[in-house]
């Protein structure tokens, strides 16, 4: 079976199991490490009323933060902002990170988008670069070679460097401000980056030459998206929160529930590879795990696929 790969930014593992949502959760270390565009996409098209019902709300706000801008009223279109995130995670779950799973860390989250989402607009710089990258990306032609429609080369590129360069200057920024710190937690400055440029080389894909494709995954280093495997190597069982039937990847200590969204612990302890002592399975398996009895730092995670 030749599934899309994804490898884990924590431990490097590939992901192995089906997944329903966006996010992916590794099925090794149960860490937050990706997302999928096409499965997003699949979120945002597959119930037509709920999309309309949104834009139409989106369209209200559109109107009532051009007003606040065209005013230069900063605190009106912040609160705006965060009313317009709280309608947008309600018309679509699915796009909230999964870490994200108390009413604290939700609001929180609405908070950090409705200031950053400000801050975008109001400070000259980075309003700035967002035009300059508009530009660029309307500067892209298209030709239909052999029935594709793909982009021209040269233009592509240009807006795929200003991007990624543009993309990791503004991550910097925004993950130096104290009053963005909760992101660290809900999304972690090396899983967003990474979220970012896979989320812009997926949705290109399918515009670009075969020889454009090879060149953008060797400049974003997702030079391996796609891997052939079986997936006979682990065992099924019945989630430990819903009872729905989960795959364990050989080698696995956490597993997602696709279906409850819950992380299963399916190894809590360990035997150190020295000294053969048990340990308890820590709660981030995907570091080295210090034996109790030897002091040897284990890798736990030496998944066979990858």
């Amino acid at each position: 079976m030749k599934i899309k790969k994804f490898s884990c930014s924590q431990c490097g593992a590939p992901k192995i199991n089906p997944y329903t949502l966006p996010y992916i959760i590794c099925d090794f270390c149960g860490a937050f490490t990706d997302i999928d565009f096409s499965v997003g996409m699949e979120a945002w098209n597959k119930d037509p009323k709920r999309t309309n019902k949104y834009n139409q709300a989106k369209i209200h706000f559109e109107n009532k933060l051009a007003e606040q801008l065209g005013k230069n009223d900063k605190a009106a279109y912040q609160e705006t902002q965060y009313k317009y995130w709280d309608v947008y995670y309600d018309a679509f779950p699915e796009y909230l990170p999964p870490s994200i799973n108390t009413d604290e860390k939700y609001s929180a989250y609405l908070e950090v988008c409705a200031i950053s989402s400000t801050d975008a607009v109001f400070d000259p710089k980075w309003s700035a670069k967002a035009g300059e990258q508009a530009l660029l990306q309307k500067a892209v032609t298209y030709d239909v070679v052999d029935g594709k429609t793909v982009a021209n080369s040269d233009a592509f590129f240009k807006l795929a460097h200003f991007y990624i360069a543009y993309v990791k200057a503004s991550f910097i920024d925004f993950y130096n401000q104290a009053k963005f710190s909760i992101m660290q937690e809900i999304l972690p400055e090396d899983v967003h980056l990474k979220m970012k440029l896979s989320m812009f080389v997926q949705a290109w894909i399918p515009y670009l030459r075969e020889e454009d494709v090879r060149q953008l995954l060797l400049l974003t280093n997702f030079n391996n998206e796609y891997i052939e495997v079986k997936q006979d190597n682990g065992n099924r069982q019945a989630c430990q929160f819903c009872s729905k039937e989960i795959f364990v990847p050989n080698g696995s200590y956490k597993v997602n529930c696709e279906a409850c969204h819950k992380i299963n612990n399916v190894q809590i302890i360990f035997h150190c590879s020295s000294c053969g002592m048990e340990n308890k399975t820590p709660d981030n398996p995907a570091l080295p795990a210090t034996c109790i009895n030897c002091g040897t730092k284990n890798k736990l995670i030496k998944p066979e696929l990858g």
